[in-house]
């Protein structure tokens, strides 16, 4: 074997080690991007734990065969009464742009599905409306905006989706579902939200906890908190009576099923 031939196999197998190096770390950012973000601003802007993470699931939510999981998607499009998830931010551009060239406006975009039509002035270009930093962020001053309307979390998530009664009764009741079963999951979470960029750039695995040693707090420090833990006893109010309302309605659906075929009683 000449010289040429041994580097030409050591260069394509080198070649063939990045690639496939590659892939894995790609899909796995798609996949988290969207949580790493919700996970973020819910510190940022105090949204309750997991809520902006629930809204995200039913608006963007697919399934992850690798996680074995349901995931919000960064790259999806929402358009003529169809979803699309495509591979890339540039594929959901190129998607977004063929779409309006058809005279298309109404159109969800990215993790949280931000409407284009309905928040024109949301971003400067559409690049910026797919990253999911923008996108996400956005989507949290929105619901915050809600909420300082409604005084009630749960019905600020539902008119996050439409302030139209027959359309946001339903999307409360699946949000509510969503949002309790992903508390119920809170310890299998990355709490990157208190993280630094760089370690939400680490490509950490699912299912990591970090633990902070937290030294005693003062008097003076407690009674700071105070205000703190009365907001929170009022958030876990809001979701246990969330929660009761999200049971009442599946059984009546139930109800409404079993009355239908003939199987009530």
């Amino acid at each position: 074997m000449t010289l040429l031939n041994r580097t030409f196999i050591i260069l394509s197998a080198a070649l063939l080690a990045l690639l496939v190096a590659a892939k894995p770390a790609l899909a796995l950012d798609d996949a988290l991007v969207c949580g790493q973000e919700t996970a973020r601003q819910e510190k940022l802007q105090s949204i309750p734990d997991r809520l902006l993470h629930a809204i995200s699931l039913v608006e963007s939510g697919r399934w992850d065969a690798e996680h074995r999981a349901t995931l919000a998607w960064p790259w999806t499009v929402m358009a003529e009464g169809e979803g699309r998830f495509l591979p890339s931010k540039e594929a959901a551009v190129a998607e977004v742009k063929k779409l309006q060239a058809r005279g298309v406006h109404n159109i969800d975009v990215g993790c949280m599905q931000v409407n284009l039509l309905a928040h024109p002035d949301a971003f400067a270009t559409l690049d910026e409306a797919f990253e999911p930093r923008s996108n996400v962020a956005y989507a949290a001053r929105f619901l915050n905006d809600l909420y300082a309307s409604d005084g009630n979390w749960g019905q600020a998530g539902a008119h996050y989706h439409s302030q139209t009664p027959s359309e946001a009764m339903p999307y409360k009741a699946k949000l509510l579902a969503v949002w309790d079963k992903a508390r119920g999951h809170a310890d299998n979470r990355i709490e990157l939200a208190s993280l630094e960029e760089e370690v939400s750039a680490a490509r950490l695995p699912l299912g990591i906890v970090f633990a902070v040693d937290r030294k005693p707090i003062s008097a003076a420090e407690s009674a700071a908190l105070a205000p703190k833990s009365d907001a929170l006893a009022k958030t876990e109010a809001e979701r246990a009576a969330a929660k009761k309302s999200a049971d009442a309605y599946r059984q009546a659906k139930l109800a409404e099923y079993r009355l239908k075929k003939g199987l009530a009683g």
